[in-house]
């Protein structure tokens, strides 16, 4: 068996590559020209422009013209008057000797009035003119290349541009065509965070929220338009949880578009009076910021029950389904009590709870609170039906002995009208009789 053993290839070297006949001349790369204009065909070409505007209007243009180009042309050339050095050297492209006139008499000499520039006694005219005039430091040129501060920006303003020493000459810092910053629409009341002082109105809400993103009943999206912003609408801001409370009707400040101020409670118990669109600006440029979705609120809308609506909890009547000797001979037993809870929750595992006699309920019927104490709503309700309290002594399982608290010898109807008059308010105009055991007005 013949081997056969290859030398590893040679690595070339640019001096190789360089070194190889280029036959398709790739390596013949010409040294790139500068195409940016040098200092003189600049100033060759202002005065070009000069010229092909006094040869087309029969005049030299006005600093006062409305017009920005025609202003710009008079404000060059003065400036090149004012400047000696560059005067002369375009003298030999100055065909309508337009550099000959002095600053002080531009404005009132026409193209046609002047001689032309190859008489004798307009060039003599014309060189007294400029000995008389005051001449300025010569400024040099300085190549682009060399420009490292701002003194050499300064220097190389050939045009005068930079410059408010001459009145004739207008600075680029002045502004004339830009509206100062006083001028412009600005609202008339910055927003700021302060302390909110009906926190306790939002507190148990946020609990709430926080607690259905945990389970999964709310969800967070990026935020994405602004005109969706409404009275109720909740969001993540900076971390913490903000709702929009009001939204005020007018728009605020200028332009177009509906910005009113809202009041935006924070989840820190502070608020803020922020513009619709500064909320929505801060929540753009949050890349934490969200909308809260929240379960679906339509029933809640019908009945024209909104964020300030809030649900603190639930007062039930409860019908006792209890075989127990004791209470068999009560014919209108009901309980009446309150929870924060949803109420199948509140109920799992009556059987085993005193509180419900131990024995299997029947829920009666049930009242949503809003805006109440539901607490300080279920000691009126006792208060009223004091003198209805089962008074019977019974037997735990346990061995123990208890009375019942919360259970009433009431009738449902009764027990229904107590409550809704407490609702509306009219309770105090009602009495309970203790011979019928009904609600009754008072004389």
């Amino acid at each position: 068996m013949i081997r056969t053993r290859r030398e590893p290839p040679k690595r070339r070297t640019l001096d190789d590559i360089f070194a190889t006949p280029d036959e398709l001349g790739l390596l013949n790369v010409a040294p790139s020209k500068s195409s940016a204009p040098s200092a003189d065909q600049r100033l060759v070409a202002t005065l070009q422009g000069i010229e092909i505007f006094v040869t087309a209007h029969g005049r030299e243009p006005r600093e006062d013209a409305k017009g920005l180009n025609e202003a710009t042309l008079a404000v060059q050339l003065a400036a090149l008057r004012n400047d000696p050095a560059k005067a002369e050297g375009l003298a030999d492209r100055d065909t309508l000797g337009l550099l000959e006139v002095s600053a002080d008499n531009s404005e009132d000499t026409a193209c046609h009035d002047r001689p032309a520039k190859n008489s004798g006694a307009s060039r003599g005219a014309g060189s007294a003119t400029l000995e008389a005039t005051p001449s300025k430091p010569e400024k040099v040129a300085v190549s682009p290349d060399s420009v490292t501060s701002l003194d050499d920006i300064w220097e190389s303003d050939t045009l005068g541009l930079l410059s408010g020493d001459d009145e004739s000459v207008e600075s680029i810092f002045d502004l004339t065509h830009v509206p100062e910053s006083s001028e412009r629409e600005m609202p008339e009341e910055i927003a700021h965070r302060a302390h909110c002082d009906d926190f306790y109105r939002f507190e148990s809400l946020f609990d709430q929220v926080r607690e259905e993103l945990r389970e999964g009943d709310a969800e967070t999206v990026p935020f994405q338009m602004e005109s969706q912003i409404e009275e109720g609408d909740m969001f993540v801001l900076n971390g913490m949880l903000c709702i929009a409370d009001q939204v005020g009707e007018e728009s605020v400040g200028a332009g177009r578009k509906f910005n009113p101020r809202l009041r935006v409670v924070f989840d820190n118990g502070t608020e803020s009076n922020l513009l619709l669109r500064s909320l929505a600006r801060a929540l753009y440029k949050d890349e934490t910021g969200r909308r809260i979705l929240r379960r679906d609120n339509t029933f809640d809308v019908m009945q024209g029950i909104t964020h300030h609506d809030k649900r603190t909890g639930l007062i039930y009547i409860l019908r006792s389904l209890s075989q127990d000797p004791a209470l068999r001979g009560i014919r209108n037993l009901y309980k009446i009590g309150y929870t924060e809870k949803e109420l199948d929750q509140r109920l799992a595992g009556a059987e085993r709870q005193q509180t419900y006699l131990e024995a299997p309920v029947q829920v009666a019927t049930s009242f949503e609170c809003y805006n109440l104490d539901p607490r300080r709503f279920e000691r009126l309700v006792h208060a009223m039906l004091y003198h209805q309290r089962v008074n019977v002594l019974l037997h735990s399982r346990d061995g123990s002995t208890y009375r019942p608290r919360e259970w009433f010898d009431v009738e449902l109807d009764t027990a229904r009208d107590i409550v809704w008059r407490i609702v509306d308010g009219s309770i105090t105009q009602y009495r309970m009789d203790n011979t019928t055991g009904r609600l009754v007005g008072k004389r």
